[in-house]
């Protein structure tokens, strides 16, 4: 069914042509609409000599991969789309990232969206010249495909990924402009294959993972095999930033990771990495930090979380703050000026003055990823699965100990000053 929407308000996805169907359920509806397709073809478009074998193969794997992706779409968000190009001058690799969608896919989703096909819904993109690129067409599961995945019992976990078509977990983004960075090829060679070698241990690890997530609090399921983590780099350097990303995990609260995920069938618990940037500029410039709370500054004791992000704040800006950072006001002094702030804070951590308005902050998130993937590489060796969050850890409780010795070994050989470790436990259900 192709439809006329008012796409301003849909909530859009990437088409993600990774997915496969992972069960006999889902690969019996996936052979049900092939079967349709190829019917479909005969009747109304019939070909004058049958396909190459390769091209069969090509064509089902199309078929697969759009039906799994509407189905995960259907079961994450029924009314939610996908944007995916119809472009014929775009094809393969360029406009959807695998190279087996070549402009076949073009066909195949119109003749699914036809009345008597019925499998999706089909909202295209208006055929205007944009210098700066247009929207993309956008498909949805039809009423149809919900009720035959109804009918097999279809859930998150009928669906798959095929770790070949993830991607690179290894991102290089450029400098923002306008608040958006584009994407950059990531250069051959060192250190990216390492970095990129480390990721897909770690991701083969967590795919293979005994991890469990409960419903949420309005009975929806959740997607626990979404596991994939990237390592996002910034300012077109793969000396910025770099902290582990995605997953699951990452999409809920703490308060609901730590009551719904299980790992191995237990309850988990967040080990976070305490006042974790300040103590590695301490360590850039070969200082100890001092003891107790970095964040707790005399005059200021009282407004902690103003501080931390008047920090943040400090190590990320090329210049002197003119005002609050954002954000920070209401937990600020209210009659006190940024200035006054800062050198009260400048008073209690004089060696970091030099750190201040330089641009830090990427290269002390450079240093928490690399932590963070340190950490997470020997907990492999040791067999603990841990999940990252920012500067954060989850793993099982079993293993809070263990874990919490390996993050501050890990701290201390690279950031060369010693960590904290946080404990955050909560109620299992």
């Amino acid at each position: 069914m192709t439809l006329a929407v008012d796409k301003s308000k849909a909530r859009h996805k990437r088409f993600d042509a990774s997915r496969v169907p992972s069960t006999p359920q889902a690969l019996a509806l996936v052979e049900q609409v092939r079967k349709e397709l190829l019917n479909y073809e005969a009747k109304c478009h019939p070909r004058r000599r049958a396909r190459k074998v390769v091209d069969q193969v090509r064509f089902d794997r199309i078929v697969s991969a759009i039906v799994c992706d509407l189905m995960h779409g259907a079961l994450t968000d029924p009314v939610a789309w996908r944007h995916i190009s119809l472009s014929k001058r775009s094809h393969g690799k360029d406009s959807v990232g695998v190279p087996f969608m070549t402009e076949e896919r073009i066909k195949i989703i119109e003749w699914m969206s036809k009345p008597e096909m019925d499998w999706l819904e089909l909202s295209k993109a208006a055929q205007v010249r944009n210098p700066f690129g247009g929207q993309q067409s956008t498909i949805r599961s039809s009423g149809r495909l919900r009720r035959h995945m109804d009918e097999r019992g279809i859930r998150f976990a009928d669906i798959g990924r095929d770790g070949a078509l993830m991607g690179d977990p290894i991102v290089l983004r450029g400098k923002k402009v306008r608040g958006k960075a584009s994407s950059l090829p990531v250069p051959s060679g060192e250190p990216a294959d390492t970095y990129r070698a480390e990721m897909l241990r770690i991701n083969a690890w967590l795919a293979a993972a005994d991890i469990e997530c409960d419903c949420d609090d309005k009975g929806n399921e959740r997607d626990s095999g979404d596991r994939w983590v990237s390592r996002i780099f910034n300012n077109g350097r793969l000396e910025e930033g770099g902290r582990p990303t995605g997953g699951f995990w990452a999409q809920l609260s703490g308060k609901s990771r730590q009551r719904d995920v299980r790992i191995n069938g237990e309850p988990v618990v967040s080990l976070d990495y305490g006042q974790c940037g300040i103590r590695i500029a301490y360590g850039l410039l070969g200082v100890e930090p001092p003891a107790g709370d970095l964040y707790c500054v005399p005059g200021l004791e009282s407004y902690r979380e103003g501080v931390k992000k008047v920090f943040i704040a400090q190590f990320f800006s090329p210049r002197e703050l003119a005002r609050k950072p954002q954000g920070s006001a209401k937990h600020l002094p209210r009659h006190s000026t940024v200035r006054e702030v800062e050198e009260l804070i400048l008073r209690h951590h004089r060696p970091l003055r030099s750190m201040f308005y330089s641009g830090a902050g990427m290269e002390i998130q450079s240093k928490e990823g690399h932590i963070l993937i340190r950490c997470l590489l020997e907990l492999i060796e040791r067999r603990i699965v841990a999940l990252p969050v920012y500067d954060c850890l989850v793993v099982p409780r079993s293993a809070i100990e263990e874990t919490r010795q390996v993050m501050l070994d890990c701290f201390r050989q690279i950031a060369g000053v010693s960590g904290h470790v946080e404990i955050k436990e909560g109620v299992g259900k």
